[in-house]
């Protein structure tokens, strides 16, 4: 899969490249035709990239991953698109930390998905987002995340993991077939309970590790 994603990334790069030098020579009014190209060179390569991680969920990285950090980090990184739509978000942690092992770009990604579909399932100016996090006595952590958006048809949730499926307009339905592989690879799980009108809760679960496991 690396080889072939190289093979196609290398002629998108040309495109991209020579279209960067024909825009100062088109006309202002001809430029609508370069976007749609700039527009779906993006789209194949976020494609790749979604392939790629499929096929390969994780390479075996395993960093001691504090959870409230992974958590915020992740929120930083969707923060741009939860203030575009004015969405409060609330948070809620352990007191103590938490920690897991795992790969953390790939954590961050898995989550990050989950907030995306969160922050477009919601209205503008009327969105809230809470996530929670809460440990167990047989060694899980909880990452849930609750918006209260659109909600899900039962027919999509038996969908919903599948590559290809989406409910988007736009949608290339890999954003959380790659959650849940990601999820599984790190021997997690991933759960949904949903209604339609009525919000979303996701929980993600991982295995925690003590700190006497990471001296």
């Amino acid at each position: 899969m690396r080889s072939l994603a190289h093979e196609i990334r290398n002629p998108l790069t040309n495109i991209n490249l020579s279209l960067h030098q024909l825009e100062s020579e088109i006309e202002d009014d001809k430029k609508m035709f370069t976007d749609i190209v700039k527009r779906n060179s993006a789209r194949i390569n976020d494609l790749i990239g979604e392939l790629m991680n499929l096929s390969n969920p994780v390479d075996k990285i395993e960093e001691r991953i504090e959870v409230k950090e992974l958590v915020h980090s992740t929120l930083a990184i969707a923060m741009d698109r939860i203030k575009l739509k004015q969405i409060e978000v609330t948070e809620k942690h352990t007191p103590e930390p938490v920690y897991v092992l795992g790969d953390l770009k790939k954590l961050q990604t898995a989550l990050l998905n989950i907030l995306i579909n969160a922050v477009e399932a919601m209205e503008e100016g009327a969105g809230k987002l809470m996530v929670e996090t809460s440990t167990s006595n047989d060694g899980w952590v909880c990452i849930q995340i609750k918006d209260n958006g659109v909600g899900i048809s039962q027919q999509d949730m038996t969908h919903l993991f599948q590559p290809y499926f989406t409910g988007k307009k736009n949608g290339m339905g890999l954003g959380l077939a790659t959650t849940h592989s990601f999820i599984q690879a790190h021997g997690g799980n991933l759960e949904v309970n949903s209604q339609p009108g009525k919000g979303s809760v996701f929980t993600v679960k991982l295995r925690t590790v003590s700190a006497a496991a990471m001296a």
